[in-house]
């Protein structure tokens, strides 16, 4: 298998149009790496520029500590799934996934072999003899990732491969990509919007907005230490909650909301850092789950009276969206469901300081 380096990426559009900036990124062999951003954020074109499909507009693609940007897809040594499945209609599923060691000139037995051998990985073998319009959503990408699995290649590129299928479908179809990199033992890397399928999938996670990245960290340290605002915001769900009020205070700090909704103190261990920012305006953001009904013992916060707009229940928690005043902001807060909280009426919660994250509002860099 391989080592992937991405060394000062850049690609510009004709009209001089950027969407990939900079990008420094080292994938170490058998690693599964996620890039995760929303849609126009370059997480794809990169990965196109990986695969061979996209020019490189500056700096250098290496993989296994060769320089790829000249050769052509066909010699890189990779094998990408696609979205949109990419089948040939006409073909039975065991053709479509020998097709490209055929086009190589693999012995026939070899490719009966490999056909089989990717087939029983992946519990499609009762289908080899099916064409893709008699297969599922869910058996079609799986004839898709057979056929990359066959060239056995150094590295595997997925470029949202599961965004066509329903969600039960995301859900046994992403563990089943966990269990065939585990199996395999072979470098992945992964495009996706969407958060969940980054933090249950890789070993580590890119994080992009706007062509730049953001922060490169294992699923957990994103979480609890996310870098800025928009890593905070974009990973976790539901979203972080973000309020913006001032430091205040001379021996103790306390964090004032903007419309004087709450105050609450700040934990010794996150005042040091926050005591130049006295007296300026300052992002605090905190998670749905750290946000608790009524008091709970043991736990120091900030208790707080909020309005309850909205109540979704999902079975074994439920969704709280709140605000402070009727035409307040909307945020959110995440319950188990022992009893459930009325609509339009006045909830006490404890916000629960320890977990608190604090961020400049100018940079939104965190504190």
């Amino acid at each position: 298998m391989a080592s992937v380096r991405l060394e000062n990426l850049k690609k510009n559009y004709e009209g001089g149009k950027s969407v990939v900036n900079n990008v420094n990124v080292d994938i170490d062999d058998k690693e599964f790496v996620v890039f995760v951003g929303p849609s126009g954020c370059g997480k794809s074109t990169t990965l196109r520029m990986i695969a061979g499909l996209e020019d490189v507009t500056e700096g250098n693609v290496f993989i296994d500590g060769r320089l790829v940007n000249e050769l052509p897809p066909k010699d890189r040594d990779i094998a990408m799934v696609f979205q949109n499945y990419a089948l040939y209609p006409h073909m039975t599923v065991f053709d479509n996934i020998a097709f490209g060691l055929k086009l190589r000139g693999f012995p026939k037995p070899e490719v009966m072999k490999r056909v089989h051998e990717a087939a029983s990985i992946l519990g499609i073998e009762e289908l080899l003899d099916r064409k893709p319009k008699a297969l599922s959503g869910g058996q079609r990408q799986r004839a898709a990732i057979g056929r990359a699995i066959v060239r056995k290649p150094k590295v595997f590129l997925f470029d949202e491969p599961l965004s066509n299928l329903d969600a039960k479908l995301r859900v046994q179809m992403r563990t089943e990509i966990s269990r065939l990199h585990q199996r395999l033992e072979t470098t992945m890397i992964y495009v996706t919007h969407d958060q969940t399928e980054a933090m249950t999938m890789g070993d580590k996670i890119v994080v992009m907005k706007d062509g730049y990245v953001q922060q490169i960290a294992e699923p957990l340290e994103l979480y609890n230490h996310p870098r800025n605002k928009f890593v905070a915001g974009f990973i976790g769900s539901p979203a972080m909650n973000f309020f913006e009020g001032a430091i205040v205070g001379a021996t103790a700090l306390i964090f004032r909301e903007q419309q004087g909704a709450f105050k609450l103190s700040i934990p010794r261990e996150k005042s040091r850092k926050l005591r130049g920012y006295a007296g300026k305006t300052v992002v605090l953001g905190l998670r749905p789950e750290h946000i608790y009904r009524g008091s709970l013992k043991g736990l120091k916060g900030a208790k707080v009276s909020v309005d309850v707009q909205v109540v979704e229940p999902m079975g074994n928690e439920i969704y709280v969206y709140f605000s402070f005043g009727k035409n307040g902001k909307q945020h959110t807060a995440r319950f188990d469901a022992t009893t459930m909280p009325s609509a339009g009426k006045r909830l006490e919660v404890l916000f629960d300081t320890s977990k608190a994250h604090f961020f400049d509002q100018e940079t939104e860099m965190v504190i």
